[in-house]
């Protein structure tokens, strides 16, 4: 393989990966702040519900430095004058939005649950 194209096969992998960390991030907060969820009425398994408590801000915070850091070497590579870090850069951009959209969902439900008086992510019937 040609280094240029190793280059960009590497960019896709990145790119790859963290949107698919992102996307298990998101259905990790979907499933956190649904009070289905912890109340199993939905059937799901407490396997489950104690890897989306342990492991939720772990892959959050983990999501975070992989936008950071491939912003940051996308920028790089972008003004070495490489194409890779245009694609890099897109990825990133798209990955921001989800964050974004994750972290408000935890950040209205926390807020509801301040102003009606319950504790951080209460979820009862």
């Amino acid at each position: 393989m040609k280094p240029a194209a190793a280059r960009v096969f590497g960019v896709l992998a990145a790119s790859v990966g963290l949107t698919t960390l992102g996307l298990v991030v998101l259905a990790a907060a979907l499933l956190r702040e649904s009070p289905l969820f912890w109340h199993n009425a939905g059937g799901y398994s407490e396997d489950l519900r104690a890897l989306v408590r342990i492991a939720f801000y772990p892959a959050v915070v983990i999501y975070f430095t992989g936008i950071m850091s491939g912003s940051f070497i996308g920028w790089r590579l972008l003004r070495a004058g490489r194409r890779s870090g245009g694609v890099l850069l897109l990825a990133c951009a798209f990955n921001w939005l989800l964050f974004a959209a994750i972290t408000t969902m935890v950040l209205c439900n926390n807020i509801e649950n301040l102003l009606q008086g319950h504790p951080l992510h209460y979820h009862a019937p």
